[in-house]
């Protein structure tokens, strides 16, 4: 998309993703430029088209150098950038538009267009850590295998999206809840467990607001591991509460673990989502942590 100039100074680069969150996004532009006019930044736009955007955006990148690129979609167009962005000195800023603002929820990033734009040309920044699955692919928030990411599947095929269709698809789900088995290897430690999923966290709740890691930091540079093994139907709907209370770690069945690197071995085929993308059902998943190598604008 063409430039549009304000004035010939700094750059904000906007990454707009037109279909996020099935929100309607046609005035979007005209508003960003019209709360920035009178702050010497010069702006671009690019929207996502789902194909060859990490190529497209790296090289607008460079050809225009901005300060800081804005991420305005959800969770997933928030890790697209991030992987554009991960160890340059560009800032990452956030104007939630998903079906999932999981990230921009965990640093108190408001909804609200204005809102959110201010803390944007405030410029107060936090480094955070990311994940890194199988050395390629990048997490800023929670991923998991197993239960949730069949959800997560659902709701993409489905016609229904947001926390309504996510009600939906789990009310679907709860007659046919099974556990897997799964390897597990945790900073070179090594252990066997059956569960309905594993996940992946360097946050502490989903975009839903279901808290899977109290204690869980962006930046500290270590992430947990949840591993969720519920054995009867009634236990399965005995964590619902704790998800919103911020009390899952106190059930039995549930178990936290903190470390630096983790091997899965997917025994039977679970299916792994990263940041709210389905990513297929591997055999091996191996997530590492680099931390402290995404700065990202914060209130």
């Amino acid at each position: 998309m063409p430039r549009q100039k304000i004035k010939n100074h700094k750059k904000i680069l906007f990454v707009i993703n037109p279909i996020s969150g099935d929100i309607d996004k046609a005035s979007l532009k005209s508003e960003i430029i019209n709360y920035i006019s009178d702050h010497d930044w010069e702006l671009e736009f690019y929207e996502t088209k789902g194909d060859k955007d990490k190529e497209e955006l790296s090289n607008l990148i460079e050809k225009t150098n901005p300060e800081k690129v804005v991420a305005v979609g959800g969770d997933g167009t928030c890790n697209l950038v991030a992987q554009v962005l991960l160890h340059k000195n560009i800032k990452l800023g956030i104007i939630p538009k998903g079906s999932a603002n999981g990230l921009a929820t965990e640093l108190e990033i408001p909804t609200d267009l204005h809102k959110s734009l201010k803390i944007i040309l405030d410029d107060k920044s936090k480094n955070i850590d990311v994940l890194i699955f199988d050395h390629q692919h990048l997490s800023l928030h929670l991923s998991d295998v197993g239960f949730n990411a069949k959800l997560i599947e659902r709701l993409e095929n489905g016609n229904l999206r947001g926390f309504g269709g996510y009600g939906k698809h789990f009310l679907n789900e709860l007659g046919d809840i099974k556990t897997a088995k799964f390897k597990i290897e945790i900073d070179g430690k090594t252990k066997k467990e059956k569960a309905i999923m594993v996940v992946f966290a360097n946050a502490t709740s989903y975009g839903t607001g279901a808290v899977v890691n109290p204690h869980g930091k962006l930046d500290d540079g270590r992430f947990e591991i949840i591993i969720f093994r519920p054995r009867k139907f009634i236990q399965f709907l005995k964590m619902i509460i704790p998800f919103f209370t911020r009390q899952i770690h106190r059930l039995a069945y549930v178990d936290i673990y903190s470390g630096e690197k983790v091997k899965i071995t997917n025994i039977e085929n679970q299916k792994l989502q990263i940041d709210g993308e389905i990513m297929g059902q591997p055999k091996q998943i191996s997530v590492e942590i680099i931390p402290q190598s995404l700065a990202v604008l914060v209130p």
